[in-house]
């Protein structure tokens, strides 16, 4: 997952540069001229709402990802007076301004995956936000979505450079058996980076995740170190293990409720006195996430109403945004047991 742009909305005039960029992402992506026209769409409906009802405080980004599912996201998160009424606002024909109010619901068409979030002003005073958030993925190879995780994943580097201290591992397996390595490599920059690389390929050999860190420990001795979590959920059982070490943290939110995980001091390479093991339940519509320092703590699950119910990409970008630190990388990943088969849209 790659940002490719991040552009304030002033007006609708940023459409110019998002557009010129879709543009060049999708047709280097191998999409065709039907679906860019649909991604430019979405891109202007997103802006004219923002630019409407947004005063201008509002941002949309542009992400690639590349495995599993090669794809384009869109996200867009605005500082404004929020929805009071998403589902209406959802069906075309629908419009507080005037216009001929087909904006969301165009978003709702032409996306092959999608969610919306809002929270009105007012509505949560302990809430770090309020406005509206849409995130829209455009699929380059459309294909039926087998029953499995929800999976949604945020790497954002400091200042937005080319090096990323942060990464996250993740293998799929049968789409029971899920597996992750997360880690942040001390500092940030071209340095903290290369502390991390050929991590991936020592979790790719290590059955155990608990072995796992352990070998991860001597591969990076003589370098900076990281901080890192290995996770493992077995979807089949409803059960997971996750262990790390150092300043990471892990979220479990079910129920409404948040279970907050946290690790012994230490890192790997250097001096750490043991790795942190926990087992967990993981039923059908838990969410799972694990994330950087990179990431605030000071959220809590009811300051943020009805977002835990959205798809976990959507989830991903945003806390990344309202909570992220904007000094440090920045890395989260989020999971939900989903036993429908319905991906998101």
């Amino acid at each position: 997952m790659k940002l490719l742009l991040h552009q304030a909305i002033a007006g609708e005039s940023s459409l110019y540069l998002l557009r010129s960029k879709l543009r060049a992402v999708s047709q280097r992506m191998g999409f065709g001229d039907s679906r860019r026209e649909h991604m430019e769409l979405v891109c202007h409906e997103i802006v004219t709402n923002q630019a409407k009802y947004a005063g201008g405080h509002g941002l949309v980004q542009i992400w690639e990802q590349r495995d599993p599912d090669p794809s384009l996201h869109l996200f867009a998160l605005d500082y404004g007076p929020g929805i009071a009424n998403l589902p209406a606002a959802l069906e075309d024909g629908y419009t507080s301004g005037g216009t001929l109010g087909k904006g969301l619901g165009t978003v709702r068409r032409l996306a092959d995956r999608h969610d919306f979030y809002t929270l009105p002003q007012g509505m949560a005073t302990k809430a770090p936000w309020h406005g509206m958030a849409i995130w829209a993925q455009f699929c380059l190879h459309k294909s039926a979505q087998p029953v499995g995780p929800q999976i949604g994943r945020y790497l954002r580097a400091y200042q937005d450079d080319i090096h990323n201290g942060d990464r996250i591992c993740l293998e799929m397996g049968d789409r029971q058996q899920v597996r992750w390595l997360h880690l942040d490599g001390l500092g940030h920059g071209q340095e903290a980076a290369e502390s991390t690389e050929g991590a991936c390929e020592t979790f790719a050999h290590s059955a155990d995740v608990q072995l796992a860190l352990a070998r991860l420990s001597d591969h990076l001795q003589g370098t900076r170190g990281a901080v890192a979590m290995a996770c493992e959920i077995d979807l089949a059982a409803e059960q997971g293990q996750i262990c790390g070490v150092g300043d990471m943290a892990a979220y479990l939110l079910l129920n409404g409720t948040r279970r907050s995980i946290t690790f012994a001091p230490g890192v790997l390479g250097h001096a750490h006195r043991h790795t942190d093991s926990v087992a967990f339940e993981f039923p059908p519509h838990a969410l799972l996430l694990t994330a950087s320092d990179g990431i605030r703590r000071s959220w809590e699950a009811n300051d943020l109403p009805g977002l835990w119910r959205t798809h976990p990409q959507l989830i991903a970008f945003f806390l990344g945004e309202v909570v992220g630190r904007n000094n440090d990388d920045r890395s989260l990943l989020a999971i939900r047991h989903n036993t429908s088969g319905d991906q998101g849209g």
